[in-house]
Parts: structure tokens; C-alpha cells; sequence
């Protein structure tokens, strides 16, 4: 198994991984299936096969779990909630929460998220540049504060949680690079702890709100609901560190990794004028300026289209780690037990062995003559198997909505010389989207054609 070179002593290669950590892994490919890289004096092994991290997500879990440098730094953020806890927990604790986002649930939330969208694109003004990010955050935030934590308190501590997000995001990747900086007294690491600190005492209120009995008429039938009731351990006991853990996961994962798909595919329509074209017609044919409803959402496959390149190009959970369980074998290659596996979906989905011309965005190669096997394979921006991501289809339903809301309401402009780039944190969020909002004419694509009324706002549908 080749040692990739260019190690420094002491260090490794974290040095060209904290320069450009995606530039970086991608180099790797070139070495092999699996390559060795040093973080410090630590052996971590990175797997540049999709065959074989499919292999490793799939078939493998009685020798690979969660664990591994980035994920322990993930730990540190989220503690063990449902997407960073071992499989044992995981195990258990999965189908009990599993009823928060069954199908038959999803028309509600798409009901909901129509709202939100609806009530966020109606407050803003033609000629009006939003920063894309602040507010397709603050549109996530409503989303999931209306769909899974519904009482007034929660609502108030999940905004809360997304002003001090931020801050979490940018402890978090120092110490991934440099574990012992989280020892040091630099300003970073104390806004960090100051962030924690009021995030789980947040936590506690909220969860101490809900069970002394403040369920509301409705009986707030929400997945903080199933968090309390639900037992994390086979034993049936349950800590409030175990519910803090888990609201800390979801609310991270329907925040931060929603807001950036999002942003990601309002820029690529930004910059992509012959796409945001049948994208529009396409809303303009199946919705009519109509909310679209949970049966509306396989009716768009233009959208789903675009937003599945979006999470080829740009997943938000862009490098993830295992460990190994006992000694074994991968690609060839032994392992030992307690070995730190990394292999990331953004370098596995730009391989130009599986994806023709890799960093062109054509959502055309997602029509179902051009995909094959390969393609599906390689294709993890939610993960695979077991530890797929419980809100995979609750994040595109609500990713899709608000596209087609906003499309709706505004025609969006790039703005000129605005420079958009990856900012790399535990997620892979666009930093410097900028779009200049018009009054869209009925009939109206991103070309400017048409003319008639402005469309006042996005009609909800009648019962």
C-alpha cells in the first residue's frame, strides 16, 4: 500500500491537507485504490474507490463503525448523536426515530416547508442582492423548527443554535488538523466552548420544557417528542446528555447541510442559463405559480435533476471516517484493527473513470439512459447502507420545495465579480453567493422573456 509522499516530520501531511484538503485528496486517486497518509505520526488510509467504500458501507459493517479523525472531531461538535454514534447504539436507536420521517408524514412537511419558503421569498424586494447562505439558512432554520421541533421554546432555541453554528463550524476544523489546539487558550477554542455552552444549555431547557408537560393541543407529535421517549441503549435507559446529542445531530444536519444544497443549486441556476430555463418552464408547466405539494415533487424531474449534480459536485458531508473493528482485509490490502479509514464523496463523485469530463455541471448525465451501475455506485452524498442519512429524502423534499417557491416568486441574477467559493468546515458550503432578485413577469424565464403582471407571490393550494 503506497505511502503518499511529501510527509514532514512531526506533522505529515497535515500541512497539504490544511491548505487545500479537497485539492489534496484528490491527488490521492492517482496512487491507488488505498494510499496511506500521515496525520502527525498517525497512519490514516484513504480510499479512492467507490467499489471499495461501498464495499466498506454496505457489506462491511461487522468491520468497519463510525470513528476515525473526522469523525471524532465530529463527536466533539455533536456528540453521539444517530449520525456519529457507534453502530450498537445506532442499532437501537435508529428505529425509534425512524417514525419521524416515514412517508407518510413528508406530505405535511412539504406543506410546511411551502410556507416557510413562501413567507421568506414574499419578504423581499425586487432589486434587492441577498446573501444566499444567510438566507437559505435562515429558511432551513424555520423549516425544520415548523416540521420536527414545534413548540415556541424550540423554535427560540433552534434559532439560537443557528446563530452559534457558525462558530461550532469553525472550531471544529482546527481540531481535526491539530487535536492538541483544542487545549490551547486561542480565541477560536473559547468561542467555541462559549458556543457549546449555550447550545446545551439551550438544549436542556428545551427538553426540560417539553417534559413537564407543554405538548400543546396537538400533542406536538414531533421528533423531539420520539427523542424523549425513545430509549438510546438496549438497558431502556436514556441521559439527557443522549437527547442533547441527538437534537445537536438533526439540527446541524437540517440546518447547515440543507441551507448549503440549496445555495449551491440557486447559484449553479445563477450561472447555468439554459438549464434555469427548462427548470422554469418546467415549474411554469407542472405548478402554474401553485405551491407544490408532496405528489408534485416526482412531477419535477428537471429540478431533481439539478439538485442531484448539485450533490455530486458539491455533498455537503464531503469527508468521513471509520474505523476499523478487528483486522481485515480491504481491496487487497490488510488492515489492523483500530485502523483510521477517510475517504471523501466529493472526491469519490468527481472520479473521471465513473463521471465523464467530472467538474462540468451537466444534470442531463442523471437521465436514465446515461446511468449505469458505475455511476449509482459512486453516487453517497447521503452515505449507504445501514448508516444512510435518516433525513436523506426529508432534505431533498425540502431543498426542492423551496427552489420551486422562490423560482416562482423572483428571477434570480449572479452578481457581477462576486466570487464564489467552498468554505470547507465539517460541510461544503458556498461562501460568496450573492443574487440580485427581479419581479419575474408571467411567463417569464431567466432569459427576460415575456411580459405581463409580476407573479405577487406563490399560491397555496385549496384543500
Amino acid at each position: 500500500m503506497p505511502l503518499i509522499p511529501g510527509a514532514i516530520p512531526v506533522l505529515g501531511h497535515l500541512g497539504r491537507l490544511g491548505a487545500d484538503p479537497v485539492g489534496f485528496l484528490e491527488t490521492l486517486r492517482a496512487h491507488g485504490p488505498v494510499v496511506r497518509i500521515l496525520l502527525g505520526r498517525r497512519t490514516a488510509y484513504v480510499v479512492n474507490s467507490p467499489a471499495l467504500v461501498r464495499q466498506m458501507l454496505v457489506s462491511g459493517r461487522n468491520e468497519y463503525d463510525k470513528g476515525g479523525p473526522w469523525m471524532s472531531a465530529a463527536v466533539q461538535m455533536l456528540g453521539e448523536g444517530l449520525a456519529t454514534c457507534g453502530n450498537g447504539r445506532h442499532r437501537v436507536r435508529r428505529p425509534l426515530l425512524q417514525p419521524a420521517f416515514h412517508h407518510g408524514r413528508m406530505p405535511g412537511y412539504v406543506e410546511s416547508m411551502a410556507a416557510c419558503a413562501s413567507e421568506q421569498a414574499d419578504g423581499w424586494a425586487a432589486g434587492q442582492t441577498i446573501d444566499v447562505q444567510a438566507e437559505m439558512t435562515r429558511l432551513a432554520t424555520a423549516s425544520l423548527t415548523r416540521s420536527l421541533f414545534r413548540d415556541p421554546v424550540s423554535h427560540r432555541i433552534v434559532r439560537q443554535f443557528q446563530h452559534d453554528l457558525p462558530l461550532l463550524l469553525d472550531g471544529i476544523a482546527p481540531r481535526v488538523l491539530v487535536p492538541a489546539v483544542a487545549r490551547l487558550p486561542l480565541p477560536v477554542n473559547r468561542r467555541f466552548d462559549a458556543a457549546m455552552a449555550r447550545t446545551a444549555a439551550a438544549i436542556r431547557e428545551m427538553s426540560r420544557h417539553r417534559s413537564a408537560g407543554h405538548r400543546g393541543e396537538d400533542g406536538y407529535d414531533d421528533l423531539l417528542t420520539l427523542l424523549l421517549a425513545a430509549a438510546p441503549t438496549a438497558d431502556g435507559t436514556r441521559t439527557d446528555q443522549d437527547v442533547q446529542d441527538d437534537v445537536l445531530t438533526f439540527m446541524a444536519g437540517g440546518i447547515e447541510t440543507v441551507s448549503a444544497v440549496i445555495s449551491w443549486a440557486l447559484h449553479s441556476l445563477a450561472t447555468h442559463p439554459a438549464h434555469y430555463r427548462r427548470v422554469q418552464d418546467e415549474l411554469d408547466q407542472v405548478l402554474g405559480g401553485a405551491a407544490p405539494s408532496y405528489q408534485d415533487l416526482a412531477r419535477l424531474p428537471e429540478l431533481q435533476r439539478l439538485l442531484t449534480e448539485v450533490l455530486r459536485l458539491w455533498p455537503p458531508s464531503w469527508l468521513l471516517s471509520r474505523t476499523t473493528l478487528t483486522a481485515t482485509e480491504l481491496g487487497g490490502h490488510r488492515l489492523p484493527r483500530g485502523a483510521d479509514l477517510l475517504y471523501s464523496a466529493s472526491v469519490l463523485q468527481r472520479d473521471p473513470e465513473v463521471f465523464a469530463d467530472p467538474d462540468r455541471f451537466d444534470p442531463d448525465r442523471w437521465r436514465a439512459e446515461r446511468v449505469g451501475r458505475a455511476q449509482r455506485d459512486a453516487y453517497i452524498p447521503f452515505g449507504a447502507g445501514a448508516r444512510k442519512c435518516i433525513g436523506d429524502a426529508f432534505g431533498l423534499a425540502e431543498a426542492t420545495v423551496a427552489l420551486a417557491v422562490v423560482l416562482q416568486r423572483w428571477r434570480i441574477r449572479a452578481v457581477p465579480g462576486a466570487k464564489v467559493r467552498p468554505r470547507i468546515r465539517l460541510t461544503l458550503s458556498p461562501a460568496g453567493v450573492r443574487l440580485l432578485l427581479q419581479e419575474r413577469p408571467v411567463q417569464d424565464g431567466p432569459a427576460g422573456v415575456g411580459t405581463g403582471a409580476a407573479v405577487p407571490g406563490v399560491r397555496s393550494r385549496k384543500p
